[in-house]
C-alpha cells in the first residue's frame, strides 16, 4: 500500500520536488521509491507490505522484535506480520497466492521454489542485487544458488542447513552410553537406541521417516536420489532401498525402542518433540532447531552427523535453511529487498534473530556473531563446519510439485506406521503416486 499523507506545500518542498524528480529520472535504481519517507514528488508517505512466516513461539517472537526495530529505524515503513506453524503455513500462502491477495514477502522451503516460480508467483530478487539494494559483497555464489530458477533469483537463502543427530548428554552419562561419534552406521545406531532405552525406560529415538527428505539422506547413501536432474521422474529405481528403510524403523517400534504412529504423528512440533520432553535422549533434527529445541526444553545439548551407511558414505549435504522470497504483485519491492537485505547483513538485525532460520549465509555476519551468541547458536555454526567435512553436493531441487510429492511420502509414510499397507505394498503406491503427479505437473 502506498498512502500519502497531508501535504504542506511551500516553497521549499516545491524545489524538494523539483530535486527529487530530477533524481528520480536519472536513477537507474529498479524503483523510484525512496526509503525517507518521501514520495519522488516530495510528498509525505508511509509504505506498508505484509510478512508471512512460519514457526514456533521462539521465531515468532525474534521476528516480531525483528520487525519492531526496523520499524524504529525506518519510521515510514510499517510491516504487518502474518505468522503460524509449519502445517498450517503451506495452505494459507498457496490460498492467498491464488486469490490475489500474497504477502509482499514470505518464507520458502526450497521444495515449494520450483512450482511458484514456474508459475510466476515468486519476484526475481536479481536486480536488487545488481543495484546493490541486497549486498551480496560477504556471500559466496554457492549460498544463493539454491535460490536461482530457470536463471531468476526468486529465494534468498536466509542461512544454511543441514540434518543432525541432536542428543541430550545427561541421559547418555545417566544410561552409561557412549555417545554417537561420526562414521557411526545404523546399525550402531540401532543398538544404542536399544540400550538408551532399556536403560532410561524410554524410548530410545524419535521416528524420523516423516519426511521425504529423510528418505532422500538415506538414498543418498546409495548413491540415488528422490528425483533426477531434471525434475521430470523419479531419480530411485531399486523399491528395496524404500522396503528396507520402512523395515528399519518398523522393527524398532515393534521392540518399543521407537513410539508408535499415534506419539509420532503428535510429536511433530519442537514444544512436543520427544527430546525436548524427555521422552527420548536423541533425535534428527533440523541444525538450525537446535536453538528453539534448547529453549523449549531448557537444557542443553549436543549435535553429531546421522548414522552413515556402511561403505561410509554419509549421505551429508548443507542446503538452505528457508528463502526469503518476494511477491511479484508487491507494491513496494525495493522497500522489501531493503528489508530483507538488512535481515541478511546487519548486525543488530542477526543478533536479534540469533542464527534461527540458518548459519548466516554473510560471512561478516558469522565471525561477528561466533564470539558474541548464545551457545547454542555457536553449536550451529560448529556443526556446519562438522558436517563440511563430511558433505557431498547438494542434490538437485524438487519437480514444481515438491510440496505434492512430500504430501504423497506422508501418506505412504502412515500407511505403513499404522499397518495399513506393508512396506512392500506402500512402495508400489508411493513410487505410482509420484510418477502420476510428476507427470502431470
Amino acid at each position: 500500500m502506498f498512502k500519502k499523507g497531508k501535504s504542506k506545500f511551500s516553497i521549499t518542498v516545491v524545489f524538494l520536488m523539483v530535486a527529487l524528480l530530477l533524481s528520480a529520472c536519472t536513477s537507474s535504481e529498479p524503483s523510484s521509491q525512496d526509503t525517507d519517507g518521501q514520495s519522488a514528488d516530495g510528498e509525505d508517505y508511509d509504505v506498508e507490505f505484509r510478512f508471512l512466516w512460519w514457526g514456533n513461539q521462539d521465531r515468532h517472537d525474534r521476528t516480531l522484535a525483528l520487525i519492531d526495530r526496523y520499524e524504529e529505524l525506518n519510521p515510514h515503513v510499517k510491516i504487518h506480520p502474518e505468522f503460524l506453524g509449519f502445517s498450517d503455513y503451506a495452505d494459507r500462502l498457496a490460498t492467498q497466492v491464488a486469490g490475489g491477495n500474497a504477502p509482499d514477502l514470505f518464507q520458502m522451503v526450497d521444495r515449494w521454489l520450483p512450482m511458484y516460480a514456474t508459475r510466476g508467483q515468486l519476484a526475481d530478487l536479481q536486480p536488487y542485487i545488481d543495484s546493490d539494494v541486497i549486498n551480496t559483497e560477504h556471500i559466496n555464489q554457492s549460498s544463493l544458488d539454491p535460490g536461482y530458477i530457470d536463471d531468476e533469483l526468486v529465494g534468498l537463502s536466509t542461512g544454511s542447513n543441514t540434518f543432525a543427530l541432536v542428543y541430550d548428554p545427561d541421559l547418555f552419562e545417566e544410561a552409561d552410553v557412549p555417545v554417537l561419534e561420526p562414521g557411526y552406521t545404523w546399525e550402531e545406531f540401532a543398538d544404542t537406541a536399544r540400550l538408551l532405552a532399556e536403560r532410561l525406560d524410554m524410548y530410545g529415538t524419535y521416528v524420523d521417516v516423516n519426511h521425504a527428505r529423510s528418505f532422500g539422506h538415506y538414498l543418498l547413501q546409495h548413491a540415488q536420489w528422490l528425483y533426477n536432474e531434471e525434475g521430470t521422474g523419479l531419480g530411485w529405481e531399486d523399491e528395496q532401498l524404500f522396503v528396507d528403510f520402512m523395515n528399519y524403523w518398523l522393527d524398532l517400534e515393534e521392540e518399543g525402542v521407537v513410539p508408535p504412529a499415534d506419539v509420532v504423528e503428535s510429536a511433530n512440533t519442537i514444544e512436543n518433540y520427544l527430546i525436548v520432553n524427555e521422552q527420548a535422549p536423541m533425535q534428527i533434527i533440523h541444525s538450525n532447531q537446535i536453538v528453539a529445541v534448547t529453549n523449549a526444553a531448557d537444557r542443553e545439548f549436543e549435535m553429531t552427523i546421522l548414522p552413515s551407511h556402511e561403505n561410509g558414505n554419509t549421505g551429508a549435504y548443507v542446503r538452505a535453511s528457508m528463502f526469503f522470497s518476494m511477491s511479484p504483485d508487491t507494491e513496494h519491492p525495493e522497500e522489501v529487498a531493503k528489508f530483507m537485505d538488512w535481515m541478511t547483513n546487519d548486525v543488530e538485525a542477526n543478533e536479534i534473530i540469533q542464527g534461527d532460520r540458518g548459519v548466516p549465509v554473510s560471512s561478516a555476519i558469522r565471525e561477528h556473531l561466533y564470539s558474541n551468541v548464545e551457545r547454542t547458536v555457536q553449536q550451529q555454526f560448529d556443526y556446519i563446519d562438522l558436517i563440511a567435512d563430511y558433505a557431498g553436493d547438494v542434490p538437485p531441487p524438487p519437480p514444481p510439485a515438491g510440496s505434492e510429492l512430500d504430501d504423497v511420502f506422508d501418506r505412504a509414510f502412515y500407511n505403513v506406521l499404522y499397518k495399513a499397507m506393508t512396506p512392500e505394498e506402500a512402495v508400489e503406491t508411493y513410487r505410482q503416486e509420484k510418477i502420476d503427479v510428476i507427470n502431470r505437473q
